[in-house]
């Protein structure tokens, strides 16, 4: 009877051998996997922390930023690699420095079991935002004039299509017919805070990440998708022109424009002429010329981490067309005390607006809008735009230009 038991027990002992493999194999086999993978992660994360710093140092130099990548690969993980190549990306506005690393882990347990194979690869992605930070006169946390940490800032603001269908809040927005507003809208008169007050102007997230998505004004509403004014009485928008902009205008290496010729200029191409056939770096220029029409059509060429100021004395038009993402942003500068109109024709404009003593009037026409506007009187948007808050009043010539680098989730990103 006993031997009987005997020869149960080793047949039932030779049945589990394979599920007590299979155990120790994934118990041994993962548990070596998570130590590979955790460690591929902190290398990710580091390599992506150091790319990101060298491209914001050396003024967006990917090529240098992939070789100090590869550095901090090298020495915190030699078996790892790149999956695909480090490359900087851009997200609502922001730019993230993108490392995914790749490695083979053997595998000592379930390399035994059909279709599984000796080893196995896994990956990480390591994601660090890039921000720059610039300081001035008057400064904020934020970077640049804090006057300039609005979206917008006025005494009187509206937007005349802020969102389709105002009558009925159930009909499903189609962001091709809706203005969207990303930043504090500040107003400076209770009147007119009031009507502004009473509108919806809908925040970029209430399309979803891709932007496609197709709520209904309730629903944003419910969500917190509405960027709702702020109302400030002692509101006083000239502070920037009495610290920074005079200065800049009797500045002796401020590049000035009295030629009455240049009545029409499109400013990509001046400013090309000016370094091309002069020879000059220039970060400033005043068009010291009445009823000035003022064009940009392509991206300003030169650096795109130092912004050109351009002040004019009195703008009759601004138009607008092209990609400014690959050039310079300009900080535009009206001294005229009566209204101008920003015209576009579609594209990505990047720049600050300031018109201290006027009012700006924007036919935004579907345009990607990156940076800030502040007027003295009024700001009135026309059709539909999608505005997104920068401030780039750091002064290129000033004393501190930095940049935080800081790690993301990836998920969140890629």
């Amino acid at each position: 009877m006993m031997k009987e038991q005997r020869g149960a027990v080793m047949i039932l002992f030779a049945v589990l051998i394979p599920f007590l493999m299979c155990f120790a194999g994934l118990v041994i086999d993962l548990g070596n996997l998570y130590i590979h993978y955790s460690r591929l992660q902190n290398t990710a994360d580091a390599a992506a922390l150091a790319g990101g710093s060298a491209f914001a140092e050396s003024g967006g130099e990917l090529e240098k930023a992939n070789e100090f990548a590869q550095k901090y690969v090298t020495v915190n993980d030699n078996k790892a690699s790149f999956k695909t190549p480090p490359k900087v990306q851009e997200k609502n506005g922001n730019f993230y420095y993108v490392v995914v690393l790749k490695e083979r882990v053997p595998l000592y347990f379930l390399r035994y079991f059909p279709q599984i194979g000796d080893d196995t690869e896994i990956s990480a992605a390591g994601v660090a935002q890039i921000s720059l930070r610039r300081t001035a006169s008057g400064s904020s946390g934020g970077g640049g004039y804090a006057l300039f940490d609005n979206l917008f800032t006025a005494i009187a603001f509206n937007s005349v299509n802020n969102i389709q269908n105002p009558d009925n809040y159930n009909i499903q927005q189609d962001k091709n017919n809706v203005s969207t507003f990303d930043g504090p809208i500040v107003v400076g008169d209770r009147n007119e805070y009031d009507n502004a007050a009473g509108k919806i102007f809908l925040d970029p997230s209430a399309f979803g990440p891709n932007g496609t998505d197709r709520p209904t004004v309730n629903e944003a509403i419910a969500q917190g998708q509405v960027n709702y004014p702020e109302y400030n009485g002692t509101l006083d928008v000239t502070d920037y022109y009495r610290d920074t902009v005079q200065s800049m205008m009797n500045d002796s290496s401020t590049y000035r424009v009295t030629d009455q010729n240049q009545q029409n200029a499109e400013l990509s191409k001046f400013y090309d002429d000016i370094v091309r056939t002069e020879q000059r770096n220039v970060d400033v220029i005043y068009f010291n010329i009445p009823n000035l029409n003022l064009n940009i059509s392509q991206a300003i060429s030169g650096d795109t981490n130092k912004p050109l100021y351009v002040i004019c004395d009195n703008i009759n038009n601004f138009s607008f067309s092209g990609d400014m993402t690959s050039g310079r942003p300009i900080v535009l500068i009206n001294n005229g005390n009566r209204e101008f109109w920003m015209n576009c024709q579609g594209g990505t404009f990047t720049g600050d607006i300031y018109a201290p003593f006027g009012s700006v009037y924007v036919n935004d026409n579907h345009t990607n809008f990156y940076g800030s506007i502040v007027a003295g009187n009024r700001i009135q948007l026309q059709s539909q735009g999608y505005y997104f808050q920068k401030n780039y009043t750091g002064r290129a010539s000033g004393p501190s230009v930095g940049y935080v680098v800081s790690l993301v989730s990836a998920t969140d990103i890629l």
